[in-house]
């Protein structure tokens, strides 16, 4: 995935979409609640804007559910790799995956395979809206994958902690060497970081982890530091004090 921004790009969460069309700045548009709202606020931005061509779309994780799946056993292509990942998924979640659709990041040979994967019915209707308005899909993945893509190298291979904070939604990683080791999703209440601070101490002791090193962290449209420790962890921020819920988009 190229590092620079797409023309199109748009963030979904519960109850809202934000556009970013091309030659022009974010626009948000708060509509109801939960997916029917995202889908309302997704229409009534594609009414003010009409973009065309390609869009770029990254889900909150309200409705991108994160997997890490150990690695295959050998180098697959495309198509394989397809099929595997919803052979691993019918095996680890039965009946439940048949109503999802999946997307995952390429990782070299070996490593695990960061999986998202959303409601089917979901999918097709955002898909659906997309040709109705004339545009296509480039991308669609979770804010994870985003982000992760557009900040691996800022960790420059350093081992710590890599968390995104959305409202009422944590995202916490474990990076060393250059890859996610470990991937939790939690919910957020209403003291976020007080939240993300019983995860790290959680999945520290959980995984072993005695040197704790950095937390690379993003928050858009909560309220984080951008200085200090937390949970014996030097904060390094990835997205300005007081960024939005734009600040999801690529």
């Amino acid at each position: 995935m190229s590092l620079s921004s797409p023309d199109n790009a748009l963030a979904l969460l519960p109850g809202r979409a934000v556009l970013r069309a091309s030659g022009a700045g974010p626009r948000e548009q708060v509509a109801g609640e939960g997916w029917d709202g995202a889908m309302a606020g997704l229409r009534a931005l594609l009414d003010k804007a009409h973009p065309r061509g390609a869009i770029h779309v990254v889900m909150s994780h309200h409705f991108a559910r994160l997997l890490l799946l150990a690695p295959p056993p050998l180098r697959l292509n495309g198509a394989e790799m397809e099929g595997w990942i919803g052979g691993r998924l019918a095996e680890l979640y039965g009946v439940e995956a048949a109503a999802w659709r999946a997307v995952w990041q390429d990782t070299p040979p070996g490593r695990p395979v960061p999986v998202a994967v959303m409601e089917a019915a979901q999918f097709d209707s955002l898909l659906g809206l997309f040709k109705e308005a004339g545009l296509r899909p480039g991308q669609v993945e979770p804010w994870f994958a985003t982000a992760w893509n557009r900040q691996r190298r800022v960790m420059a291979g350093r081992s710590g902690w890599f968390a995104l904070l959305e409202p009422g939604r944590i995202a916490l990683a474990r990076v060393e060497g250059r890859r996610p080791l470990t991937l939790r999703v939690a919910q957020g209440g209403p003291e976020p970081m007080k939240d993300l601070a019983a995860l790290l101490t959680r999945e520290s002791l959980h995984g072993g982890v005695t040197g704790q090193g950095e937390l690379w962290l993003a928050a858009a449209g909560v309220e984080a530091p951008v200085s200090g420790n937390l949970a014996g962890c030097a904060i390094r921020p990835l997205l300005p004090a007081g960024a939005g819920v734009e600040g999801m988009l690529p």
